[in-house]
């Protein structure tokens, strides 16, 4: 059974969805950023605090030894498209469903405060969505625009990986 692996800008549902299709259909979920912080003992700021390459070749590590699971979901950090390694070692078994969640969107629903990469204001994040999206678009088997409800956008993405 394939992975079912979320990618997307942050603040974009990946942790949400990935839970709710969890419970939909039975199967493991995995947040990497949550399994990064749980192997390591520190939080994604701190690791982001020593480099952010330190924090992507940790982020590297997990991919690759989450992509060895089978049948789980997985929900990947904003900036796991920054490697195509990354890539590379998700769709080995995976199903890659890029949510794309329109900017303004999500600036009301995140506190751009908690997140490392936001601490200079939200317009940080049109900037990474214009760095990001062609990487979204090539990595992603599915593109979802991630504009309604989050019951709809559950039931759409298990109607697209059968």
């Amino acid at each position: 059974m394939k992975n079912i692996v979320l990618i997307g800008m942050m603040g974009c549902g990946k942790t949400t969805i990935s839970q709710l299709l969890g419970e939909k259909l039975k199967r493991e979920v995995i947040d990497i950023d949550q399994y990064l912080i749980e192997k390591h003992g520190c939080s994604i700021s701190d690791m982001m605090s020593i480099s952010e390459d330190h924090f992507r070749d940790l982020e590297q590590e997990a991919c690759l030894e989450l992509s060895k699971k089978e049948g789980v979901i997985i929900s990947t950090g904003g900036g796991v498209i920054k490697r195509q390694e990354n890539i590379d070692a998700l769709k080995k078994n995976g199903i890659i469903i890029y949510l794309d969640r329109p900017i303004q969107n999500i600036l009301t629903d995140i506190d751009t405060q908690s997140r490392p990469l936001l601490k200079d204001g939200p317009e940080k994040l049109y900037q990474l969505d214009k760095e990001r999206r062609q990487l979204y678009m090539n990595a992603c088997d599915i593109h979802i625009i991630n504009d309604q409800s989050l019951e709809m956008i559950v039931n759409l993405i298990i109607s697209k990986v059968g």
